[in-house]
């Protein structure tokens, strides 16, 4: 076996490998797949090549090297359940991968993964098997000639492991596998052979290391088709050949993962023994191990989480983590301490997501905190479900949902909770009810352009990229090579343009295509549905015809109110930098003529102090005059410069680089003005919240922000003109009588409970008793606060449950209410049996619910309610 050496090693090798081979080094693409709404999450290295297998796209290298970092946790491919329990599973792991877009097929890939693995790595070859397709002879007969493998150590499979397929639709074809042999003492002596003669049914000796697949067919709703050439795409997981060249037959014990061991160790106390016995605690570190690099990638290339969605995933995750943390003895808030040690490891090979690490302790530091409030109330939901549902001694499985999905328990924990308590779980409830939420989880995905249609891509491969030039030109001479026809709208595609596609934020020109002076056709917008092919859209587009040149005219207003307000969102991140902090990341964002979108990741409002903090420090760089320079180099240029790149976006080797003065610099392909006084001014209009961590600033600059000054100061002076008075002495009129109002106010309120507190010694009266429970069904009067009056009925009644209703505007309101010597009635459950006899809907928890329905209904419901508090009580 070769000498140890290490996982960063590994990929500088073979890197260097295939780029000797003519490939081009491909940057990972995000894990957050861009215009794929098939994927939830990266999962495989062929990802962000899938157009050039389908024929959508023509690569400029038909050849290309990339280490894609994957994520399998959610869809199809979901390792979740099984990570920290076995030696190979993870949630976050590295695909080293070569391609060929219609170049070299079978052959050269089987001779390029032999060679890197044998010669560069010096694998024995004695430790390597393979397996083929059971219909691909070829292949058999490749390996044989390439790799000099006799026939006994070449394995046929079926479908189920050798025909390769990225989802429910896309590219696929039959693969070719790697095995390496572990030795002898991992043969698994309990294993139940279906073959005899196959040695590589023993998954525990023989291990997966590459997988060749040769791309032949697509797969689409219509059935399976050729691809126009036949493809290879590879994948070798980087953590499993590290395991192996460094004789380790856990992934989780080799050098890729020290770092975080060691923290985790340092956190807890507790000592990583990878031999040793106590397999509880070993499966801890690695599931904290696994979901740490997840969870913190992840963040670091744009998902937040949430309760949809890819948000949801990496919450799963986050808090799944969380829960082994505490089996470890950790208590305190501790899974964002282990951030830094995911790059010493990942921040070589992943710059971009090194950048952002920042941000990735701010939300998980938020996460933990947040889960760890829920994991004790969860705990108390458990507490009181284990009385009330169980059924022959099984946990209801609907609970057990409810524990995962509101609480975040994973499944295993909830169980071991019943195991303790003597019950079983209900799974066919549980696994319905996580179906539907994984449904749910899908519909939620989010997708760009929709540019499934290969129109787009056939126009591009006719033509090749359009000639932008509107960097310095807003009208231009253009030669129109086609119209696509879309129904009421066509998509029209010049040789050159000076109207800006939609992209990075960036709204697309609008403008008008002349002949002479005449005006031919109105262009309403224009996109970029494929990488830098632009399409101008018009509805009256029908005197042109395709071969004839025109004048292509960028409505210039337009055009520079969006440059104003695209540099002002430059400086306006910035400026966000400097005083909220550097875990302010771009996560969206919209420029138009009117105003400026900004979305960005913070865990809190920023206070009016911030906001003005941050207005006033982008209105010095615009009065600074800072000259705009736009500058084309490398990433790696660019990089050293300090440019900031789009939240979890793939950039290409060459960057257009945009700096204003010494305060802004980011990665940038919109049209922006030549110096920051061009801008003339911003007002910020609004600071909401978007999502949790997530904040959206509006902005607008230039003239728009004038008027929108301007029209406040005419308000000002109305305001004025009320009071008689002049600014701060008309505000400080404005503020006494507002404080007037609410005292007034609060009298009125005093006075309307004193009126419900004689009311209800009316309403009161008569109240039954039925197990020792003091019920009443009451009718209120109209608008009165039901709340109030059931704190006043629970106040008398200390054993007591009151149904109160009344007419609420054009509604029936409904209030259910118990005290703690009425637990037996759960309030949100009888509110859920009353509510369809006025066909109303609501919720609340046990002891208080509420619930409203048709107002034409109310005479029904203190029958209803009568009858369902007899049952609940009785």
């Amino acid at each position: 076996m070769s000498e140890k050496i290490s996982g960063q090693q590994i990929r500088d090798k073979f890197t260097q490998y295939f780029i000797s081979k003519q490939h081009e080094k491909n940057a990972s693409s995000s894990l957050i797949p861009h215009n794929d709404k098939t994927l939830l999450f990266c999962n495989a290295g062929m990802n962000q090549f899938k157009d050039y297998f389908t024929g959508k796209s023509i690569a400029s290298n038909k050849r290309a090297v990339s280490i894609q970092k994957c994520v399998r946790a959610g869809g199809k491919h979901n390792d979740l359940e099984n990570v920290g329990h076995t030696a190979r599973h993870h949630t976050f792991f590295e695909m080293l991968g070569n391609f060929s877009f219609g170049d070299y097929f079978k052959e050269e890939a089987i001779r390029f993964a032999w060679e890197f693995l044998t010669v560069e790595l010096k694998i024995p070859p004695e430790k390597l098997y393979v397996t083929v397709h059971y219909s691909d002879d070829e292949a058999r007969k490749l390996w044989m000639k390439v790799a000099g493998l006799p026939n006994e150590k070449i394995f046929n499979k079926g479908d189920k492991d050798n025909f390769w397929e990225m989802g429910e639709f896309g590219p696929c074809g039959p693969s070719s596998e790697i095995f390496f042999d572990h030795g002898e003492e991992y043969t698994d002596h309990d294993l139940v052979r279906v073959d005899p003669l196959d040695l590589l049914e023993d998954e525990k000796r023989y291990v997966e290391i590459w997988n060749l697949v040769f791309m032949q067919f697509e797969k689409t709703p219509e059935g399976k088709f050729s691809l126009p050439k036949p493809s290879i795409d590879t994948g070798a997981g980087l953590e499993r050949v590290t395991a192996a060249l460094q004789g380790c037959y856990n992934n989780y014990n080799t050098d890729i993962f020290f770092p975080i061991m060691k923290k985790i160790e340092d956190i807890s106390g507790k000592k990583y023994d990878p031999y040793g016995k106590d397999e509880k605690t070993k499966a801890a570190f690695r599931v904290v191990a696994d979901h740490i690099r997840s969870a913190t990638m992840l963040i670091t290339d744009g998902a937040i989480p949430s309760n949809e969605g890819r948000g949801y995933v990496l919450r799963r995750i986050i808090r799944r983590a969380i829960k082994y943390l505490n089996e470890l003895g950790v208590k305190e808030l501790s899974f964002y301490k282990l951030v830094p040690a995911v790059f010493e490891s990942l921040g070589q090979e992943y710059p971009q997501n090194a950048a952002n690490a920042e941000l990735a302790v701010k939300l998980l530091e938020l996460e933990e905190k947040k889960f760890r409030e829920t994991l004790e109330n969860g705990l108390k939901f458990l507490t009181d479900a284990l009385s009330k549902e169980v059924t022959n001694k099984v946990f209801s499985g609907k609970a057990a949902f409810k524990l995962y999905d509101t609480y975040g328990f994973p499944v295993d924990l909830t169980e071991m909770y019943l195991i303790d308590h003597g019950l079983k779980l209900d799974h066919e409830n549980f696994d319905k009810a996580m179906k539907e939420q994984k449904e749910l989880s899908k519909k939620s995905w989010k997708g760009a352009f929709d540019n499934s249609d290969k129109i787009f891509h056939t126009v591009k491969e006719k033509y090749g990229a359009s000639n932008f030039v509107g960097y310095e030109h807003l009208e231009v001479e253009a030669k129109l090579l086609e119209i696509i026809d879309m129904g009421e709208i066509k998509g029209l595609i010049f040789d050159k343009t000076s109207f800006y596609g939609e992209s990075g934020g960036q709204v697309g020109d609008i403008g008008v295509v002349k002949l002479g002076k005449n005006t031919l056709a109105n262009i309403s917008d224009t996109q970029k549905p494929v990488d830098s092919l632009h399409v101008h859209f018009s509805n009256d587009a029908d005197a042109l015809e395709v071969g004839k040149s025109y004048t292509l005219s960028v409505d210039s207003k337009s055009r520079k109110l969006i440059m104003r307000n695209h540099s002002a969102t430059h400086l306006l991140q910035a400026a966000l930098i400097k005083v909220l902090g550097p875990h302010v990341k771009q996560a969206g964002s919209i420029v138009s003529a009117d105003k400026l979108r900004f979305d960005f990741t913070h865990l809190q409002a920023m206070t009016k102090e911030e906001i003005e903090k941050v207005e006033d420090l982008v209105n010095q760089e615009i009065s600074k005059a800072h000259r705009v320079e736009a500058n084309i180099m490398n990433m790696e240029e660019a990089q050293k410069k300090g440019a900031m790149a789009l939240f979890g976006e793939k950039y290409g080797n060459i960057v257009r680089v945009l700096s204003m003065g010494d305060f802004s610099t980011e990665l940038c392909g919109g049209v922006h003005v030549h110096n920051t006084s061009d801008i003339g001014l911003i007002t910020v209009l609004s600071e909401s919240s978007l999502a949790t961590g997530v904040r959206r600033i509006e902005a607008t600059t230039s003239e728009t922000a004038i008027h929108h000054l301007s029209h406040r100061s005419q308000l000002l002076k109305k305001v004025e003109s009320l009071f008689m008075d002049k600014e701060e002495r008309a505000l400080v009129k404005l503020e006494n009588l507002i404080k007037d109002l609410k005292e007034k106010q609060k009298e009125i309120e005093s006075l309307k409970d004193k009126i419900q507190l004689n009311e209800s010694k009316d309403l009161f009266n008569n109240v039954e008793n039925l197990g020792g429970i003091d019920y009443a069904i009451i009718e209120a009067s109209p608008d009165s606060d039901l709340r109030k009056l059931s704190d006043l009925f629970i106040s008398k009644f200390q054993n007591g449950a009151v149904v109160l209703y009344n007419l609420n505007g054009d509604k029936a309101s409904v209030l259910v209410r118990s005290s703690k010597g009425a637990s037996k009635l759960n309030a949100g459950d009888a509110l859920k049996d009353i509510l369809p006899v006025i066909n109303g809907r609501g919720g609340g928890k046990p002891d208080m619910a509420q619930g409203s329905g048709e107002a034409a209904l109310i005479g029904k419901i203190a029958l209803q309610a009568k009858t369902v508090m007899k049952a609940k009580l009785g």
